[in-house]
């Protein structure tokens, strides 16, 4: 079974997959970062190992008496003479002549060019001459008047086959290394900074994305339970609620009252003002009843000019009484659309149980299609003065 990264991420939390993203950044730039330092300081050093070979090599094949110098002789004049010229010469700071048993023999420094009043045993010397081979390191300055960063190769020097003296060059690469470390570094930071907007750019994307899917999911779940154009519970919202509120037994003497509303002329305010109107009507009719209910009332749109409220818990039948009437006032209510006022009445059925047994659950959907079906009354149609409107009509409220 194969595995894929994309529906993973589909499928994982947006939080979760910013912190992934973030995750896989870091090691990214981090993992660039040592693997640029590493590679810098291994080019680094092999080119002043290959700078201070180069030198000592070039000292030992153009000072013809190094085994005599090797065995405590005076140079030749010639060889002084390089001697002389070679340790003004860049970046060398330090040439040191040692015998084949490894003691430093002579010295040509800043100082001077000399025989070492007291010899020195060098083990790398030793070992050059053991091996044959070149011997050669990088160190960090150990006292002030050595440069912060140099490297030293020790060369053997071979007459035919047998080894003769040991050539050590120490070349000062403190300029080399800042001018190297300083382009590793722009060019890193330039490589992290490309890496981080290849992988940002995407990770922006999925982001933006994630969100607007979220945002999707949300408003289709909105949708599903709700209406479009007032925001309100639509029938199946309704539905889930009253069955809810169903199964719980009511407290002693309480019951739950469902009011049906049901708009009257609003035929006649899209007919007359256009739909814009007649959806503005509803909707601020949806507002105004949000605003009169409590927090533990629901309100639903059933479809159309049919509004319902849910009322649990009441004491009374005053109360649900009470409560239709505000109702009346409320709707027919004047409103104003395009400098327009509008007036609308409504009619009110209330439904309200006591027991809540399973015959009344079964009763409940038949009473909210039946008043859902009930036929209109014929509309009143008052002209204003100079105004459009539905005249406002108030139907006694019915009491099934």
């Amino acid at each position: 079974m194969t595995w894929s990264l994309v529906p993973y991420l589909a499928e994982i939390s947006l939080r979760r997959g910013a912190l992934l993203f973030a995750l896989i950044l870091a090691v990214l730039i981090g993992g660039t970062w040592a693997t640029i330092n590493v590679t810098s300081h291994y080019v680094l050093n092999r080119n002043a190992k290959n700078t201070a070979t180069g030198w000592a090599t070039f000292l030992a094949a153009n000072v013809t008496d190094l085994e005599k110098i090797a065995g405590g002789e005076q140079p030749s004049a010639q060889s002084l003479m390089f001697l002389q010229a070679a340790r003004k010469a860049g970046q060398v700071f330090r040439y040191v002549i040692y015998n084949r048993e490894g003691l430093s023999q002579f010295v040509s420094d800043a100082h001077g060019v000399s025989f070492v009043d007291i010899s020195v045993l060098n083990p790398e010397a030793r070992r050059a001459i053991a091996t044959g081979a070149p011997q050669v390191d990088m160190k960090s300055a150990t006292s002030p008047d050595m440069p912060e960063y140099f490297s030293e190769a020790f060369v053997p020097v071979r007459v035919g086959d047998r080894p003769v003296a040991v050539v050590a060059a120490f070349v000062d690469e403190t300029a080399r290394r800042q001018d190297f470390v300083e382009g590793i570094a722009a060019a890193s930071v330039t490589l992290c900074c490309l890496i981080s907007v290849a992988f940002g750019i995407p990770a922006i994307a999925w982001y933006r994305r994630t969100r607007e899917k979220q945002g999707a999911d949300r408003r289709i779940q909105f949708l599903a339970h709700h209406d479009v154009l007032t925001g309100l519970a639509n029938r199946a919202r309704l539905n889930e609620r009253l069955d809810a509120a169903l199964a719980v037994l009511p407290p002693a003497g309480a019951f739950i009252a469902v009011h049906y509303i049901d708009v009257d002329y609003f035929k006649q305010v899209n007919d007359t003002l256009g739909h814009d109107a007649g959806d503005f009507v509803l909707s601020t009719i949806g507002k105004r009843l949000m605003a009169m209910t409590r927090i533990d009332d629901m309100v639903a749109r059933l479809g159309g000019d049919e509004f319902v409220i849910v009322q649990p818990s009441l004491l009374g039948k005053h109360q649900a009484f009470d409560f239709a009437n505000r109702i009346v006032s409320v709707v027919g209510a004047p409103m104003m659309f395009n400098k327009q006022e509008i007036r609308v009445g409504c009619t009110i059925g209330i439904a309200r149980r006591i027991d809540v047994g399973a015959a009344d659950q079964k009763r409940r959907p038949r009473f909210v299609r039946r008043q859902g079906q009930r036929p209109k009354q014929r509309p009143l149609l008052r002209p204003g003065n100079g105004r459009s409107h539905a005249a406002a009509h108030q139907s006694g409220t019915h009491r099934p």
